[in-house]
Order: C-alpha cells, then structure tokens, then sequence
C-alpha cells in the first residue's frame, strides 16, 4: 500500500508539472508576441523619424562668381562624388531663395561663408571649413583651428580674406555687387524685393538647369 501510495504522489507530481508547462505556454506566446510588436512598433518609428531628414551632413553656400572660390569647390565635389555628405547651394543663382536656406539672405552670404546643418543651425567663417573637410574625410587640416589662440587667427585672417576676395579675384567692390543684385532683384520681383533675398518672386529655373 506504502508502494503504491508513493507511485500515485509521483505520478501526481509528473501530472501537475506538465499541467504548469502547459498553462505557462500561451502566457509565453503571448509575452514573445507583444515584444516583436514592440520592436517593429519602435523601427516604425525609427523609420518614420529618419525618412525625413537630410540625408546630407553639411549644405554649403558657396558663391559660384568667384573663380578662386570654384577651385574649393570643384574639389570638395570631387571628394564627396560618392558619399554626397555636402549639400552645394550657389547663391549667386538667380533662383537662390533665403527662405529654402534658413532665412540666410544673399548679402549674408556673400559678406561671410555659411552652412547649414542638418538640424537648421547655422554656421559661419573657419567653422564652415572645418566641418566641410570633416565630410570628405580631411579634418586633419583644419583640426587645428579647434584650438586656441590659432582658431581666433584663422578666424581673423579668414575676416580680411571675405573682406576684400572680390577684390583679390579680380571683381567689383563687394558693395557695388550687391547694389547690382538689389537691382536685378527689383527688376525681377518688383520694387520689395532686394539682395537680402526676403522675395518669393518667380525666378525662370531653366536658365539655372542649362548653367549646371
């Protein structure tokens, strides 16, 4: 009787054990479901946050009128050809609109290298640089402009250079330029429009198609 006493409180055991596996199995299905929601809940989102950012890193104003400028230029654009981290905005085109580049108007620009960044901030003078060569790989050669004082006098010698570069590269006075494009703009775009590029007159874009 002992014997089978002991058989039948095993047996007992055995039976509640399978009867825990198996109420425990749908709660685990049910855990195991509700995280894979929760991980393609969180990539959606992911994906829905990132869809509409920039896929460039740094958008450089750059002035396509000054010849010095252009060489730059043409090598930060061969040096990006695959990556396309830099985003090139010609102000001196026709169609340059201040409000498609955080309200940076064409005077500002031209007065002063700027970029923009992905987030909307601004950036002006030897910063521009730096970040410019970070993107195609050589931040070595503006790394040291991090430091001080040298960062202060590259700053400096950058500040004569946008001064005077209409001049150094065989142009007009920087101010008789833009006395120009407030005119041209006021042609365009009617007499409240001007250089500092508040305007949303209607530019002819096809012009600007055939000159890139």
């Amino acid at each position: 009787v002992t014997a089978f006493v002991l058989v039948l409180h095993t047996f007992d055991r055995k039976m509640l054990a399978v009867r825990s596996k198996m109420a425990l199995r749908p709660l685990q299905s049910t855990v195991l479901r509700t995280r894979m929601l929760t991980i393609r809940a969180s990539s959606s989102a992911s994906a829905a946050s990132t869809s509409g950012a920039p896929k460039w890193e740094i958008r450089m104003l750059y002035d396509s009128a000054c010849p010095l400028c252009m060489k730059e230029v043409d090598f930060l654009k061969r040096r990006d050809a695959t990556s396309n981290k830099i985003d090139f905005v010609d102000i001196a085109s026709p169609s340059y609109r201040a409000e498609d580049n955080a309200g940076i108007s064409y005077e500002q620009a031209m007065r002063k290298i700027h970029a923009i960044l992905p987030d909307g901030r601004i950036i002006v003078g030897v910063e521009v640089f730096r970040r410019l060569y970070e993107a195609i790989g050589l931040g070595f050669v503006y790394a040291i402009t991090r430091y001080e004082p040298i960062g202060n006098m590259a700053e400096a010698l950058y500040n004569v250079w946008a001064q005077y570069r209409t001049q150094l590269t065989g142009r007009e006075d920087l101010e008789m330029i833009l006395a120009k494009r407030n005119a041209q703009d006021s042609t365009m775009c009617g007499p409240a429009s001007g250089a500092n590029g508040s305007t949303e007159c209607a530019v002819p874009v096809k012009a600007e198609a055939g000159k890139q």
